[in-house]
């Protein structure tokens, strides 16, 4: 039968009668067998055919001829080796299809296509560097030098042909994905001794990156089957994987599957997941894996495999744009005109070059480390990413140099606080009243908020069960005994105290009027006393304070009558004659300039425990009391001795150095009340009391929808309250009596509202505590005689009726008969039937009727999330910044161990731990912050362990007579020599600056004490230039010596290697003994002559007997001296031979962390701080410094 083989298209091709075959390359074996010619396909299972040379056609149809001219013919026309060893491929009509798509472009060098390819899910790779794969929901780019799976940030348009998707919500915006921790999670439970295929679906509820699977094989697998792992999305396949194993698989092993990248699916997903068994030479699939069942239950009454599968979680954020001024560092800030629009301007290109503006409330200051950054208020976007606080100004003026005020400084210009305030002085606290669990909070302006202090906890695990009132000092007890005391004055946003204007500032000199910035009398200020106060004390004023010593640091409080310059805390501020007028602690308070004390309780002086509430009263007589607020009743400690000719002054300070500056606020007390019968014309003001038939009106009034708040804290003693006076303003003896809608305060507690039967007030005879004593005495008493009543209100209802309150109770008392005038205001009046001192005055303010409740989310503070780095091992001190409305308490959630937050000032404090290079490094801290109005808002601060920073900026310095630094022998092991020959290497490293002088002098010595009688390893200086090297005894040793070495006054490094190998014994072999060692004089390996006394050393070289044995630098031996005279720095021991990393540790001369060497030092010594005792970095060898001076240490390096 005719045979025809022909070249075509660079393939060989046979036509066999109706069968066509294709052959590429030389892959067609053919031979002749008994005069027939024998063509075999390797390929396909070496099938073959034979033909007799006078069948063979060319394409045409024309026999070829002879068995030489068939020979020829198949040479020429096809692409095979007419031998048996050659061997060729069939090519299908599929093959060829697809091959006619592709073509090999020779000047481009690429193999081009004309139509789409499809690759597997895990197959385009870059060479051997890069690989892309699918991941399910997510493309991942696999560097394959480190195995990092890089994944993309996404932004998309949905399928536009949909309607829906036309609009916005067919975008999807950009965003980027945040996983959280690896954790595993089990499928099925735990396995049983059961088998199941590993085949099956899983739903998932939450984003998830699969990471890996670990299950238990049920069955055998021997070498030749690959394990294969599908994962397929609503039948379509979206990750395939094949095991990487070349070792049989037995029945019982466990099997941890790691991916070659993540497999990320979204909430809501079900995924089908699969194990096959298929053969790795034919490809022939032997079914599904069969693994260990799990012992759980599911839903559909069936057991499951069982796998436990290795995830992290992962949202998706949006992307920020960039903003263009992120790298900017130097910036000025500032409001245009209208106040309205905040101005930034780039201070490296000049103050008048304005960048883009900001809306007024659109941008916060944030602490960032030791820096600034600005960002968009409650958004990620930065604007500026670290800004250096001595770089930031206000309209051309240079922020507080303290981080923490300047963020305050700059968040007042974003907020226009000033433009907004009321006089620029906001509302401050001034009042405070505590019935129960409610704290009512009085304004400078006569409103108040009341407060259940119960709410006011941030912490999840512990919550307030009660409040006590210490002057100012609101203190909580916690559930669990703790507490927390929160500085009152400072609950409603916009009140006063330091994070406030009302704070202290400089006095005098060049920072006068300056804010001193800083709540301690710290090295940044503390040479520019006194400080004064930013608000002045009026007559009918107090100043008051929560009274803090710093380690019972000294305090002035007064009018400074010295020079007006600048003093140091310890040059004469708190030298008495310098103060006109001043209130003195000393560990206590004593009489001082223009005071005497009034009152003591410890020897001659007055002592006060710190958080003691204190005040200073400006009596309307001029005179100055220092008043003790913190037990029941006021105590009068001190009085000016003659009285201040001034209607109003600063109050100025002394402390000592970090003491504690009084967190004052005024209260100025003759605003509430005004004095309307004076009996005998005496009364000046009320501040210092008010004698008997003495009327009071309040100078806060209310109309409907309000109510005046008015506690009674004390026993009754017969007063009268009402709401009109109308008879004469002085000489009515009776004149407290003789108030309109009257009611009184009995000596028995009672509220009492008729007076012989009658009165102006309709009863709530259905109040839970209407009182009736039978006598008379109709009313309201909760408890018997003496039972503090509480707080009430007298309230201008809606309806227009005129009521008394019970706010503790939540009662109606009573109802007044005649209803206030349409449109009217209503005043409290107080008539006091007795002298009363200040403090039995009733404290008042006034609310709307509905006012108080919280949360009020238009005080919740304002907290960012924040950052903050810390060097290991440094202590971490991070103020917590909030940029609007004020924080009373803070509080941490997940805090590690070596991290507390203060909750009152929150500090986050703490000793950093070692930095370790992973993720460990960075800590999240979930905070609250709350405020007694607002709330509590949810925030992050996110700590940073730093590395500590390398820095060799100092030497020490050897004077050559006397100094030297010795260690323990014993903790020197590096050094040591058990026996001769027997390995131990090491390797010595020092940089060295010698000077002129030509005595021996030694750089560093181990061993043997007594060098006569026992070896010691000595490295010295000799002749001024030369390197010496002497391994032994006197007697017996290798001495090796490299001339020439130093170069006196330059610095130089030295680097001395031995290979542990032997070193004597025998003199012929001393030549072997000499290369043992190497020496380097800046990377440069030196030529030394060598000597072997005594035919070398071959005993021991030991520090382990402290009391004969020596490891000193700088000096020799007793015997020897030989000190040193020069300078060292970085000092380096090795236990092993270091002669191929030499180039690196010398590093180009320049010093370098050997400690962040591949093999870092044994001992390792960098000298900057002491000269006295300098730490082994690496090891316990440390060194003492002896007859050095702090000058020793220098500036001088490598």
């Amino acid at each position: 039968m005719a045979v025809k083989i022909y070249k075509k298209n660079n393939y060989c091709i046979v036509e066999d009668g109706a069968k066509k075959r294709y052959f590429a390359g030389d892959e067609v074996s053919l031979y002749v067998d008994n005069g027939n010619w024998v063509l075999v396909n390797s390929s396909q299972k070496n099938e073959s055919f034979s033909f007799n040379f006078a069948d063979l056609q060319d394409e045409a149809g024309v026999s070829v001829g002879t068995a030489e001219q068939v020979e020829e013919y198949l040479t020429l026309n096809t692409n095979f080796k007419s031998d048996a060893g050659s061997s060729a491929s069939l090519i299908t009509d599929v093959d060829i299809e697809t091959l006619s798509h592709f073509i090999y472009n020779p000047l481009t060098d690429k193999l081009e296509a004309d139509r789409a390819i499809e690759t597997t899910l895990n197959s385009l790779f870059l060479g051997e560097q890069h690989k892309m794969s699918s991941g399910a929901e997510n493309i991942f780019f696999t560097n394959l030098g480190n195995d990092t799976n890089f994944y993309p940030m996404w932004g998309g348009l949905k399928d536009q042909s949909l309607t829906v998707n036309q609009g916005s919500d067919g975008f999807i915006p950009p965003s980027g994905r945040v996983y959280s921790d690896m954790f595993s999670l089990p499928l099925g439970g735990s396995p049983t001794i059961n088998n199941t295929g590993y085949s099956g679906e899983n739903y998932f509820g939450v984003n998830i990156a699969g990471l890996g699977i670990t299950t238990t094989a049920g069955e055998n697998v021997g070498v030749g089957i690959s394990l294969v792992y599908f994962l397929s999305i609503n039948n379509r396949k979206v990750y395939k994987q094949i095991l990487p194993t070349t070792t049989q698989i037995f029945a019982g092993d466990l099997i941890e599957w790691f991916f070659d990248h993540p497999v990320e699916i979204h909430a809501g997903t079900t995924i089908f997941a699969e194990i096959r068994k298929i053969d790795r030479t034919t490809d022939t699939d032997y079914g599904v894996f069969q693994v260990r069942e799990g012992d759980v239950l599911q839903a559909d009454g069936n057991y499951r495999y069982q796998a436990i599968v290795h995830n992290r979680l992962f949202e998706d954020k949006d992307l920020e744009l960039i903003s263009p001024y992120l790298k900017y560092k130097a910036m000025d800030f500032g409001l245009d005109s209208t106040g309205s629009t905040i101005l930034l301007r780039d201070l490296t290109l000049g103050t008048d070059d304005l960048l883009v503006p900001h809306a007024v409330n659109t941008l916060e200051a944030i602490a960032n480390g030791s820096e600034i950054q600005i960002k968009i208020k409650d958004g990620a976007k930065i604007i500026v990413e670290s800004l250096p606080v001595n770089a930031v100004s206000i309209d051309g003026s240079f922020v507080n140099s303290v981080l923490n005020q300047a963020v305050v400084q700059l968040n007042a210009i974003f907020t226009n606080v000033a433009g907004f305030s009321s006089g620029g002085s906001g509302n401050p606290v001034t009042s405070f009243a505590l019935s129960g669990d409610d704290l009512t909070l009085g304004l400078g302006d006569g409103t108040s908020f009341t407060v259940d202090v119960t709410t006011l906890g941030v912490d999840e695990n512990k919550f307030v069960s009660s409040g006590a009132l210490s002057g100012s000092n609101l203190i909580l007890t916690m559930s669990d005994s703790t507490e927390v005391t929160i500085d009152a004055t400072n609950m409603i946003n916009g009140s006063s105290g330091l994070a406030t204007s009302l704070g202290w500032f400089i006095s005098y000199g060049a920072n006068a009027n300056d804010a001193v910035g800083t709540s301690t009398n710290d090295s940044t200020v503390n040479q520019q006393l006194p400080f004064y106060f930013g608000e002045a004390l009026e007559k009918g004023s107090e100043f008051k304070w929560n009274f803090q010593s710093n380690g019972g640091s000294n305090l002035i409080l007064g009018i400074w009558d010295g020079a007006e310059s600048p003093v140091a805390y310890n040059g004469g501020a708190n030298t008495a004659s310098n103060w006109g007028t001043m209130f003195a602690y000393a560990g206590g308070f004593t009489a001082g300039s223009n005071s005497t004390l009034l009152t003591t309780n410890s020897g001659a002086k007055y002592v006060v425990s710190n958080g003691d509430a204190m005040g200073i009263r400006f009596g309307n007589d001029g005179h100055l009391t220092l008043i003790d607020y913190s037990g029941t009743n006021e105590v009068a400690v001190a009085k000016t001795i003659i009285p201040l000719a001034v209607t109003e002054f600063n109050m100025q300070m002394y402390t000592w150095a970090n003491g504690v500056l009084p967190n004052g606020i005024i209260n100025n007390v003759d605003y509430i009340w005004d004095i309307v019968h004076d009996f005998a014309n005496t009364e000046a003001g009320i501040i210092n009391g008010i004698l008997d038939h003495t009327v009071l009106k309040s100078a806060i009034s209310i109309e409907k929808g309000e109510k005046l708040m008015f506690m009674f804290d004390e026993v009754g003693q017969g007063d009268f309250f009402g709401t009109n006076y109308t008879a004469a303003s002085s000489g009515v003896s009776t004149a407290e009596e003789q108030l309109d809608n009257e009611f009184k305060y009995e000596t028995n507690e009672a509220l009492s509202f008729e007076f012989g039967g009658t009165g102006d007030w309709n009863v709530n005879t259905n109040a839970t505590y209407y009182f009736d004593n039978g006598a008379g005495v109709v009313g309201y008493r909760k408890g018997g005689a003496n039972t503090i009543q509480g707080m009430f209100s007298m309230r201008f209802n809606d309806d227009g009726k005129l009521t008394i309150y019970s706010e503790d109770n939540g009662e109606k008392i009573a109802t007044a008969v005649a209803d206030p005038a349409i449109g009217s205001s209503v005043h409290l009046y107080y008539g006091v039937k007795g002298n009363r001192a200040y403090y039995s005055i009733p404290v008042i303010s006034k609310q709307s009727i509905n006012g108080g409740s919280q949360p009020d989310v238009n005080f919740v503070p304002t907290v960012a999330n924040q950052t903050a780095n810390v060097t290991e091992g440094d202590v971490l001190n991070f103020q917590i910044i909030s940029s609007d409305n004020i924080v009373n308490q803070f509080a941490e959630l997940d805090a590690p161990s070596w991290m507390s937050l203060d909750q009152n000032s929150g500090v986050l404090s703490g000793t950093a731990p070692a930095f370790v290079g992973t993720s460990a490094d960075t800590i999240v801290v979930n905070c609250k912050a709350g405020n007694a109005i607002g709330g509590t808002v949810d925030f992050t601060v996110t700590i940073s362990v730093t590395e500590i920073a390398y820095t060799n900026n100092k030497s020490i310095n050897f004077n050559g007579t006397s100094s030297y630094l010795q260690g323990n022998p014993v903790n020197m092991n590096a050094l040591e020599r058990a026996s001769n020959g027997d390995g131990s290497a090491w390797t010595i490293s020092m940089w060295v600056k010698p000077s002129s002088n030509t005595a021996n002098q030694t750089l560093l010595v181990y061993g043997a004490g007594d060098d006569y009688n026992g070896g010691a390893i000595t490295l010295k200086q000799q002749g001024g230039s030369s390197l010496v090297l002497n391994y032994g005894t006197v007697y017996d040793n290798i001495i090796l010596v490299v001339g020439n070495a130093f170069n006196a006054g330059n610095w130089q490094h030295v680097m001395v290697t031995f290979d542990g190998g032997t070193t004597g014994s025998v003199a012929s072999s001393s030549a072997d003994y000499y290369s043992r060692f190497n020496i380097y004089i800046d990377n440069v390996l030196q030529t030394a002559i060598g000597v072997a006394s005594g035919g070398g050393y071959d005993g021991v070289i030991s520090g382990a007997n402290p009391s004969d044995n020596i490891y000193r630098i700088g000096r020799a031996s007793n015997v020897h001296n030989n000190y040193y005279d020069g300078t060292l720095n970085q000092i380096a021991i090795w236990d092993t031979n270091q002669t191929a990393n030499v180039s690196t540790i010398y590093n180009s001369g320049a010093t370098q962390d050997l400690s962040q060497l591949t093999t870092a030092p044994t001992h390792y010594y960098e000298i900057e701080t002491s000269v006295t005792t300098i730490t082994d970095i690496e090891g316990n060898a440390d060194l003492t410094g002896y007859n050095f001076v702090g000058a020793n240490l220098v500036t001088n390096t490598p």
